[in-house]
């Protein structure tokens, strides 16, 4: 995904801004929004919670949470989304860093994987093209703050000087990780993790940042979990998880997406009116409408994310 994203932003970047959209709405219904939406099977799994009663009380602080980031979204636009972009960082980030393994390696590497990962991904595209960056929150505060037009939004310039000063440490970050990780004996892990730290920063450099962002979103952020929750036992179950190899590890995706299902409906209704309120059902709207749902679902979903268990069974491994 990252290749066929870089390659689109080298030859024809004006393509990837007429094809920006996409990706995200290609998202809603592959590994984007489904690996969001597991987060009702996965909370009640991981709390052992088998009745509808006792799992919609378990799921109410998820939605209290929700509740309260679509509350600072229509008060402070500016606000909610540079926090947004901010969790997203670390979100991103965390994740990559326990699914290429620099948990294992060190605070310093975890932690320079981590942050400087999310850094070269959203600070570069900040950096390239801040306007073009920012115009997804604008509209999204346009239409669902009442005061949207009296609220603190970020100057652009500023904006892009922090972003630069971002892709710097972000460089400082990924560096030192890379370093780390080779001195735990994995330099072959470290040499990956630098290319592609390379090529999320130039996807995010060379092509449009909302094209960039969605297809590091579905092709590696959303993929990336949902493999983790396919090859978690406590989250699929194994009884319902065919045997076999490659095979069995196409199906037991498959599965993460059909646990999605029950907040996958709900989701799919609080999108319409997000997509009305953002000018209708075209694509530009759709997918603005999708940015605005994970404002408003990030916060409890990577909390949650911070409880998952290590994965236990290997793709490869029979089921």
């Amino acid at each position: 995904m990252l290749a066929t994203a870089l390659a689109l932003g080298a030859a024809n970047p004006a393509l990837t801004a007429r094809a920006a959209p996409w990706p995200f709405i290609v998202a809603l219904v592959v590994f984007g929004m489904p690996h969001g939406a597991a987060d009702w099977t996965v909370a009640a799994r991981l709390a052992n919670r088998n009745d509808l009663r006792t799992r919609l009380f378990g799921f109410s602080g998820y939605l209290v949470l929700m509740a309260l980031s679509l509350g600072l979204i229509a008060w402070q636009p500016g606000v909610a989304a540079m926090l947004f972009l901010l969790l997203t960082m670390i979100h991103f980030g965390m994740a990559d860093a326990t699914a290429l393994g620099g948990d294992d390696d060190g605070p310093l590497a975890r932690w320079g994987l981590a942050l400087g990962r999310g850094l070269l991904l959203l600070a570069t595209a900040f950096a390239a093209h801040p306007a073009e960056a920012w115009a997804p929150f604008a509209e999204i505060g346009e239409a669902l703050s009442p005061r949207a037009s009296a609220a603190w939004r970020p100057d652009l310039g500023t904006l892009q000087q922090c972003a630069l000063v971002g892709v710097a440490a972000g460089v400082v970050l990924a560096l030192a990780s890379v370093i780390a990780r080779a001195r735990r004996g994995h330099a072959r892990d470290a040499a990956l993790d630098l290319v592609e730290h390379a090529m999320v920063a130039a996807v995010a450099t060379l092509a449009d940042p909302l094209f960039a962002v969605g297809c590091y979103f579905i092709g590696v952020h959303a993929f990336r979990h949902t493999r983790r929750l396919a090859c978690t036992s406590t989250i699929v179950d194994p009884a319902a998880t065919p045997r076999g190899r490659g095979a069995g590890f196409v199906r037991r995706l498959l599965r993460v997406h059909q646990l999605s299902q029950p907040l996958m409906w709900p989701t799919a209704l609080c999108l319409a009116p997000l997509c009305w309120l953002l000018g209708g059902f075209n694509a530009g709207a759709i997918a603005a409408a999708s940015i605005a749902f994970y404002m408003i679902t990030t916060l409890p979903h990577h909390l949650l994310g911070l409880k998952l268990p290590k994965a236990d069974t290997p793709p490869a491994a029979a089921s």
